[in-house]
């Protein structure tokens, strides 16, 4: 395993990018560039998987590729929230939606809920799961969130999406807290336009920002963030993945996170 030190720039940039490709297997573009540009780590999409021994085989094929060019271990990872953003095929265990595990009255099926599908992720090579989803389901008119998000009010928000934290903790498998600061509150879906949510600090810590400190609180490795304007936070026009204001200064520096 190689250290920080011992890389090259090119290799240390390498480390902060994930790349997909098209098919079950990766093309030989997709080698080049892991070979070429030191990509360090991986996302697998539904066009990657065809049942649980392919995934498998195509986890170890690509562990071993990245850590032949890069000499680190990638991280492996997909978007397996459950419900309506599975990437796993009707084949495997695929768990219910958050909203449907909320509908439960128990937090503790939010625990089995991520213990159950880190076990199975692991099984098939997979190490980081890209949820769970800690956005409020505040606004009817939001085309992206609905059923993934676990109800409408930050506190059961922030119980449940803990609950499945520890759940996939200690299931071995890495997960993400998303989407910071918050994605429930708008009527655009961020992959088609760029929404605002015209918040103040004090407004996103009695609402949007609990759940994520719930996250935090219990563990959570890594924040995946939003492509969405905050402008009472950040006057620059540009969107929260893009702003200092909000990555370091109320992520890191407000609310302490040291993760991912």
């Amino acid at each position: 395993m190689r250290t920080l030190q011992e890389m090259t720039l090119q290799e240390k940039l390498g480390q902060r990018l994930a790349a997909g490709f098209q098919g079950l297997e990766p093309p030989k573009e997709f080698l080049r560039l892991i070979k070429e540009y030191k990509v360090g780590n991986i996302i697998l999409f539904r066009r990657n998987i065809q049942d649980g021994p392919q995934l498998k085989k195509l986890c170890a094929t690509l562990r071993k590729v990245v850590e032949e060019e890069t000499g680190v271990t990638p991280f492996i990872t997909i978007d397996q929230e459950g419900g309506v953003v599975t990437r796993l095929p009707e084949s495997e265990v695929n768990i219910p939606g958050a909203m449907a595990v909320a509908a439960t009255g128990n937090p503790r099926n939010a625990y089995d809920m991520g213990l159950l599908t880190a076990q199975e992720l692991r099984s098939y090579g997979v190490d980081f799961d890209l949820a769970p989803v800690m956005d409020i389901n505040c606004n009817p008119d939001n085309p992206v969130i609905g059923v993934r998000s676990y109800g409408d009010t930050p506190e059961r928000v922030a119980e449940y999406g803990s609950q499945m934290v520890r759940g996939l903790l200690d299931g071995g498998v890495y997960c993400s807290l998303k989407h910071f600061p918050g994605h429930g509150d708008t009527a655009v879906d961020s992959h088609l336009g760029l929404p605002c949510i015209d918040r103040s600090f004090d407004e996103l810590m009695q609402r949007e920002l609990k759940p994520f400190i719930a996250g935090i609180e219990a563990g959570a490795p890594a924040v995946m963030t939003t492509h969405i304007l905050f402008p009472q936070i950040e006057p620059e026009h540009i969107p929260a993945t893009m702003s200092r204001r909000i990555m370091t200064g109320l992520l890191r520096e407000k609310l302490g996170f040291g993760g991912i």
